[in-house]
Parts: structure tokens; C-alpha cells; sequence
């Protein structure tokens, strides 16, 4: 895997994203970084529409990989996979089980992402 994977965010999903948004900046104060219609990202913190990843309502903690294939192989080998190695428009993600079950997800950002980086 090379380099230890490094901590990029926590993600929320939302039910109405600009919604989440105004509140995330209007009321907390909180700089957004990166946007897209269907993503906002702050710092340690993002929110989506649509459906988990992990399957479940629950907050999803998002670790990057620099190559996410060779971190796949070397951890799917120490536990359980959650996910496996999926493609999407912003990069490759994969998840893997912590010891209470809950998936823990990996990426590999695209050079391309959909979000455009925030002024």
C-alpha cells in the first residue's frame, strides 16, 4: 500500500443538499472546498445526496489511498471487505470492515473529479 492512507473527511447524507449547505455555512460558518450539486465539502466534513455507499444511514469516514488496487489487495487480506473496489465519477473506493462491522472506506480521487474545487 505504500503510504499510510490519510483522513479526508466524514461524510453526512442529506436528504436536500443546498439545504444542508446553507445551514453548514450560514449557521455554523463553515468555508465550503469543494462543490457540486450532489456533494459539498468541507474541511473533515462533506455531505451527499443519494444513497450510502455503505448501504446504511450512517455516517461513512473516508480515508485516500494513492493507489487504491494495491491497497485493496494488501487489505482484503488482513479484513473482512465491505465494498469492494468500485469505480465512480470522482475516483476508486472500496470499504473494509472495522472490528464492530462497520465499513470503512478507501479512495483513490480521480485526476477528474465532478466537484469543482471552491473559490
Amino acid at each position: 500500500m505504500g503510504k499510510s492512507p490519510r483522513y479526508e473527511f466524514a461524510l453526512e447524507y442529506v436528504e436536500d443538499v443546498e439545504a444542508a449547505r446553507a445551514f453548514y455555512e450560514g449557521v455554523l460558518g463553515l468555508t465550503v472546498q469543494r462543490y457540486h450539486p450532489t456533494f459539498v465539502q468541507f474541511e473533515g466534513f462533506a455531505i451527499a445526496g443519494g444513497e450510502p455507499l455503505g448501504g446504511r444511514n450512517e455516517t461513512e469516514l473516508y480515508w485516500s489511498v494513492e493507489d487504491a488496487e494495491a491497497a485493496h489487495r494488501e487489505l482484503s487480506e488482513q479484513a473482512e471487505v465491505a465494498l469492494p473496489l468500485t469505480e465512480m465519477p470522482y475516483g476508486k473506493v472500496f470499504a473494509v470492515k472495522d472490528p464492530a462491522g462497520r465499513a470503512r472506506f478507501l479512495l483513490e480521487w480521480s485526476r477528474q473529479r465532478p466537484s469543482e474545487a471552491a473559490p
